[in-house]
């Protein structure tokens, strides 16, 4: 577990850390058919979901607060998507069902984007975590967040698409993670 520079944060972080390896043991024996079951036949697979999981991060960490390795974040960019009007800027992993994401594949992601963010957790000091960041959005908006809202926006979003996992996994006869 990495040592944060803001001692506050340790409790979250930790269990944000304990959560992706919860997940990533449901996760990494999984055979490419069960990576592809879905709730529904108009719903996201399991491989999508922890996808998109993934790649948030980078979008979060990268995209919006400029850290991590822009390699990192390219690793998660698709040359073609199968979700009508997506831009390509726009489209991950989870965009393109023609290449579905082998429990290797997702299970490196997570390691990777882990490995890169705390780095960040690291080294951020308190007065640091309260710094915002502005981003135009292509709608014209803007979009105003400090890094201590992405992180807990990230640690919901886990959680939200971490219980859909679940719930597909259950529903499927096979271990969810154990939460």
């Amino acid at each position: 577990m990495p040592k944060l520079a803001t001692p506050a944060l340790q409790t979250f972080i930790d269990g944000w850390e304990n959560y992706q390896q919860l997940l990533l043991t449901a996760l990494r024996p999984l055979t490419d058919e069960q990576m592809a079951l879905k709730p529904a036949p108009h719903q996201w697979a399991v491989w999508q979901i922890a996808s998109h999981m993934a790649g948030a991060r980078m979008y979060w960490f990268h995209d919006f607060l400029k850290e991590c390795d822009p390699a990192l974040r390219d690793h998660f960019r698709v040359a073609q998507t199968t979700v009508p009007g997506l831009s390509l800027i726009d489209a991950g992993w989870e965009d393109d069902e023609r290449r579905p994401r082998t429990a290797a594949e997702v299970v490196d992601a997570f390691e990777r984007t882990w490995a890169a963010i705390s780095g960040c957790f690291a080294r951020w000091t308190p007065a640091e975590l309260k710094v915002t960041y502005r981003r135009k959005l292509r709608t014209g908006g803007e979009q105003v967040r400090s890094r201590e809202w992405v992180i807990w926006h990230l640690i919901e979003h886990e959680l939200h698409h971490g219980g859909e996992i679940s719930n597909i996994l259950g529903s499927n006869g096979m271990a969810a993670p154990d939460l």
